[in-house]
């Protein structure tokens, strides 16, 4: 078999790095676009560092495919804007007084949700105007449109956008959207006029896929970007993952019958055979509650984690050697993907992927 090496060398620093294949990345915008009505705006959303992948190289790679970005801070924003991406970005986090001037300076949009964030406004800012239909989190009330209505009116402010966010839209057929959308609609049908000329969305990953009626002028692509459904239960045909996580044996060696690996002593070698040590552990991002429960690909072939998960370190076991310096797949290609992960610790793709330390390295591959 032709070994598999990883630029990790054994006088590297390096444990680890991510790879971020943008042909994949490219492919999956343009699926998503084909779902996208004519004349409809496309936000990438690249909050949480673009949801593990890395906000920079993301929003890059994206320039071409989509017309705005969205994030979750200001100081995300700055960091993509400093690296060169002219993009409208969109915060989601409520503004606050001491970063008013940086959405001045760095040409951000703000999104305002109560009346003290309203007052943060001025007539040079673009903002979206978010409304609470039921996700209960931030946003205005609908009932509280009459009052909104007439403090514009008063003022000099000019918002540029609606919003709203589903619930539940990852979950096709669900009543809390239909009532969430008959709200918005409803919303929408009493600000008449005002609203002509302003970017309307409400629509994420699921609501795009699952209900195709709440497109208004803007979708927001978020999980399905990166390659995974937002359903548990309805795949996507024709996303791939784009993150691959790559690692290299650290150690291997013999290890005997009945001996035990790691903290605990809860695993023992079933026979004779080799343990395989990765340098990469639950400081990186792979979680102590796989322990036992996952599989990573060693050249090509998969081998099962052993024993707890540790801090620094994540153990394999092999019934033959592999040469120190091998690669080693810890999510992706021929080991396993971030949903697997999830669906072991019940919990979601998003929250795996987000998980992955952004102290390592993402690298660009095609």
């Amino acid at each position: 078999m032709k070994r598999r090496t990883t630029q990790i060398t054994a006088k590297s620093n390096i444990t680890s790095y991510v790879e971020i294949n943008l042909t994949v990345l490219k492919h999956n915008a343009a699926l998503l676009k084909e779902r996208v009505p004519d004349g409809i705006k496309t936000m990438a959303v690249v909050k949480a560092n673009a949801y593990g992948h890395g906000a920079a190289l993301v929003a890059h790679a994206l320039s071409g495919s989509v017309t705005a970005l969205g994030v979750a801070s200001v100081e995300e924003a700055i960091n993509i804007r400093n690296s060169g991406v002219i993009l409208p970005i969109l915060v989601f986090a409520p503004p606050r007084a001491g970063n008013i001037s940086d959405y001045k300076t760095y040409n951000l949009v703000a999104t305002v949700g109560s009346f003290y964030e309203l007052e943060l406004m001025s007539s040079s800012m673009s903002f979206h105007i978010e409304f609470d239909t039921g996700m209960g989190r931030l946003g205005f009330s609908p009932n509280e449109w009459p009052e909104l209505l007439q403090k514009l009116n008063k003022s000099e402010l000019k918002p540029s956008g609606v919003m709203t966010h589903f619930a539940t839209a990852d979950a096709p057929g669900s009543d809390k959207v239909n009532v969430q959308l008959q709200l918005f609609n409803k919303l929408l049908e009493d600000m008449g006029s005002w609203k002509q000329g302003k970017v309307i969305h409400a629509s994420n990953s699921g609501g795009l896929l699952y209900y195709p009626e709440a497109a208004f002028s803007m979708v927001r692509f978020g999980i399905a970007v990166y390659g995974f459904s937002p359903s548990a239960v309805e795949s996507i045909p024709g996303l791939k993952p784009v993150l691959s996580w790559k690692s290299c044996v650290s150690v291997c060696k013999p290890l005997k019958k009945g001996e035990t690996v790691s903290y605990e002593a809860n695993w023992s070698a079933p026979q004779d055979g080799w343990l395989v040590v990765v340098p990469v552990g639950y400081a990186d991002g792979i979680r102590r509650g796989l322990s036992n429960k996952i599989e990573m690909s060693v050249a090509g072939k998969r081998l099962k984690q052993v024993g707890n998960i540790t801090m620094d370190y994540t153990m394999l076991y092999s019934n033959e050697p592999v040469e120190t310096g091998e690669e080693v797949v810890i999510l992706g290609e021929n080991a396993m993907m971030a949903d697997e992960w999830a669906e072991l610790l019940d919990t979601i793709p998003y929250e795996i992927l987000c998980g992955i330390h952004p102290k390592i390295e993402r690298r660009p591959v095609s």
